[in-house]
């Protein structure tokens, strides 16, 4: 068993070096569901832009992510979902795939089975109103005035989630203009609507007799449309000038808007109603971002949400740096540099929420300077404890301390820790007509507050005092009745409990033993007959499925954790899933996963991060090992 252990450790760490880049960073590629796809057709034919080869492609990738009895999911083996399903069977008529086609019959039964284009989201209907498929009015009122409304005021632009921000803001300019540009001479869904006929409003009831946050804002969304139609407008000048340089300001230093794919794709197309045109350095650099998230695969071509390289490098460093690799040498140095030179030096939106604090914080992908996140901020930090940088250790303690310095004073005042912004939580918000991507806000959660448990503990802070007793103190809090925690960033549950159990096992062990107990006996009471855990993204609609699922490797290694943290390396639980990530380890070092262990908005978006099969096992390999004294760490 030693040599057997010690065997699959090393060649993990070989799988891992042999994909480092020459500048230090590791990367893979970013998988999501089967609707960005059917997005990058849309968005060409919006410039102008005919480019078959690609489209070709990217149909060929939607045909081959079609369910055996029609639609499409947002996970594997997961059920058909409505706005994918819509959006890849418009990208397939608009290809020439015909209406009667048995195929396409199939999937436009599966969406009026799923109440049609009437129970569609608010993108897919800004999107169908842009093409001439559906009503302007059947679309929320998004108005550019938003982003007159002062910081100090009840709503604003920063009350909203990051992600909503820099999705809504081009949104609003694209709802100021209401452009109308059919995707081919006489295209139309309109077999799409269960009523035979396109929708005349949101299609939200209003609540009867009473006074809601909901109806106040149907009301605001109503108004407004009225306005827009008598041309009651004065200030859409000024917000749609204020919305193009918010949007402006914001590409500078950043890989697109953002850098993130929703976002990316709605300012091109706000450039475009602003006027510039494909050929313009503003619009031409910034759909180059969006092309290269592609990834062609020769026949095929798939759209990736974004990049994860910040993250990504700092999970493999401390992975290496856990699993007994040498901290000093060149590799760890190098990807050391590569994170230490991605640190943010300048104030981006975090700062309207934080007050005078210096930056410091990281990203995610390869630039996006004004929107660094604690969760990857408490990672690079966590990595970095395993790099020793030599001659340059005083560069990485500078850096170390203003990210830490950062990341400390973006605590929310519960004690709990969000991902970009602290205190983003009026939860009223939720009932404006377009949140229904359920991610409006950027609440306090605990797997991410349970990240920073572990690197403020592995640093030596007390857990009887500030910040780490407040932080301790939130993970209590939002435990459930069965000992779990809900994972906000990955699926689901096994991921949340093992974040906040072993957040707690390293800072507060010794007054959190019941905690870690109930968690402990809630994973070995969901482990599969191969050893191994899995549990399904299924999870966020039906939570009485918590924990259940096909075993995957990363799941796995989360689910040791959580035993780990309890003081648990000797049970037959420890031992069966320890087996089960030796057995199935292939040859290069690596494990295959198929399924899709990241979250990005539950219940609407889900992600498989190739390298989760990777680092996740060789840490929880690791450390059994060096709980048997088989390796120092």
């Amino acid at each position: 068993m030693s040599e057997r252990l010690l065997s699959a450790i090393n060649r993990a760490q070989e799988y891992l070096l042999g994909l480092q880049d020459p500048d230090g960073h590791f990367h893979s590629s970013f998988h999501m569901d089967l609707g960005l796809e059917a997005d990058t057709i849309f968005l060409l034919r919006f410039l102008g832009i005919r480019d078959a080869a690609l489209e070709e492609k990217l149909v060929n990738f939607i045909l081959a992510g079609r369910l055996e009895d029609g639609g499409w999911p947002v996970y594997p083996d997961g059920p058909p979902e409505l706005n994918t399903t819509i959006k890849n069977y418009m990208a397939l008529k608009l290809k020439g795939f015909e209406e009667g086609n048995q195929l396409m019959a199939r999937d436009r039964r599966i969406i009026l089975g799923l109440g049609g284009i009437e129970k569609s989201n608010s993108y897919n209907r800004f999107y169908l109103a842009m093409f001439g498929l559906g009503n302007w009015d059947a679309a929320p009122a998004i108005p550019p005035e938003l982003t007159l409304l002062p910081d100090w005021s009840p709503v604003n632009i920063y009350d909203f989630s990051a992600w909503t921000r820099t999705i809504v803001v081009p949104l609003s300019v694209i709802w100021a203009f209401r452009p109308v540009r059919p995707l081919a001479k006489n295209f139309s869904v309109d077999e799409l609507y269960t009523a035979g006929r396109r929708m005349r409003d949101c299609g939200i009831r209003w609540d009867r007799c009473v006074i809601s946050w909901k109806n106040f804002f149907l009301f605001f969304d109503y108004t407004l449309k009225i306005f827009y139609k008598l041309k009651l407008r004065p200030f859409r000048g000024r917000a749609v000038k204020k919305a193009e340089g918010w949007m402006i300001k914001r590409f500078d230093k950043s890989d697109g808007l953002c850098a993130i794919y929703p976002a990316m794709i709605n300012s091109v197309m706000a450039l475009s109603c602003l006027g510039y045109k494909t050929d313009h350095p503003l619009l031409k650099s910034n759909l180059e971002e969006v092309l290269r998230l592609t990834i062609d695969n020769g026949k095929e071509a798939e759209m990736q949400p974004c990049v994860s390289p910040v993250w990504d490098t700092a999970l493999c460093v401390y992975a290496l740096g856990i699993s007994g690799f040498p901290k000093g040498n060149d590799a760890m140095r190098n990807a050391g540099r590569w994170l230490l030179s991605k640190q943010v030096n300048e104030a981006g939106d975090w700062k309207v929420k934080a007050g005078t604090i210096a930056p410091g914080g990281w990203y995610f992908q390869f630039r996006n300077e004004f929107y660094p996140d604690i969760d990857d901020t408490a990672q690079v930090l966590l990595g970095l404890t395993q790099v020793d940088m030599g001659p340059e250790e005083a560069q990485k303690k500078a850096g170390f301390d203003r990210g830490l310095g950062w990341m400390l004073k973006m605590q929310s005042g519960d004690g709990g820790f969000s991902s970009y912004d602290k205190d983003n939580n009026k939860r009223f918000l939720n009932k404006v007509p377009f949140s229904d991507h359920n991610a409006m806000l950027d609440p306090t959660c605990a797997d991410i507050t349970g990240r920073v448990c572990e690197l403020l503990a592995r640093l030596g802070f007390d857990a009887k005092k500030s910040p780490l007793k407040d932080a301790i103190r939130f993970l209590k809090k939002d435990r459930m009745a069965d000992g779990t925690w809900y994972g906000r960033w990955g699926v689901n549950y096994i991921y949340g409990t093992f974040l906040a159990a072993r957040g707690l096992s390293l800072s507060d062990g010794g007054s959190s033993r019941a905690e870690l107990a109930a968690a402990a006996k809630w994973i070995c009471g969901v482990q599969n007959d191969d050893g191994g855990w899995g549990e399904s993204a299924a999870t966020y609609e039906d939570p009485f499925k918590k924990g259940k699922g096909p075993s995957t490797a990363s799941q796995t290694a989360w689910a040791l954790f959580i035993l780990f943290a309890g003081g648990d390396y000797e049970s037959n639980a420890v031992e069966r899933g320890i087996d089960y990530l030796m057995e199935g380890q292939e040859v290069n070092g690596n494990w295959k996963e198929h399924y899709f262990t990241g979250t990005g908005f539950p219940r609407v978006c889900y992600l498989r991060y190739e390298l989760y099969s990777a680092y996740f096992p060789l840490i929880a390999l690791s450390e059994y090992a060096a709980n048997r004294g088989k390796i120092k760490v």
